[in-house]
């Protein structure tokens, strides 16, 4: 039996230390990571999160021996398996997962093509939350996404913080 890619479940906010636990295990473990913005009152922060939360990978014999390894590994919710057999991960999608990441398994997203020209959106914080807009014009170095909203029965251009909006999907559609 050759060693193979699998999926592991966490507990939540717990992928750090059970990537942490399994690696002291001896296994090799693959926590792909996605820089993040935040905002808390008027400033913003940067962080990196997990690129697939409560998820990372673990490459293992496929037996009953290191499923149990696996799951009783403190920060663990459970191997993903069907049956007692572990589901594999192909090479490739992992092969192509840390060829978008990157050598240090960080991926920083281009901001250009997460809000571009066009694309609906939903304002979630600020003066503006709750409505609906339009992407006029894609991201600023700043940060800011220049939206229009519909306010008082007409179409209005405003500056919003990329972190404060949720991609919809495109006007037309």
């Amino acid at each position: 039996m050759a060693l193979q890619w699998c999926a592991v479940n966490t507990k939540p906010k717990k992928e750090d230390f059970a990537a942490r636990q399994l690696e002291a295990k001896g296994l090799e473990v693959f926590l792909p990571r996605i820089s993040v913005t935040r905002k808390r009152g008027a400033s913003k922060f940067s962080l990196w999160e997990p690129l697939f939360p409560g998820y990372l990978f673990v490459k293992l014999l496929p037996e009953p021996v290191q499923v149990q390894r696996v799951n009783w590994t403190p920060g663990v919710r459970r191997l993903l398996c069907a049956g007692d057999t572990p589901v594999p991960v192909p090479d490739e999608a992992i092969a192509l997962i840390r060829q978008r990441v990157g050598p240090g398994g960080r991926l920083t997203p281009k901001p250009q093509a997460e809000f571009p020209a066009g694309s609906r959106v939903a304002v979630r914080h600020g003066p503006f939350a709750g409505l609906l807009g339009v992407v006029e014009k894609p991201m600023s170095g700043r940060g800011r996404v220049r939206v229009l909203l519909e306010l008082l029965q007409r179409q209005t251009a405003v500056e919003i913080d990329a972190v404060d909006l949720d991609r919809l999907g495109w006007a037309g559609a």
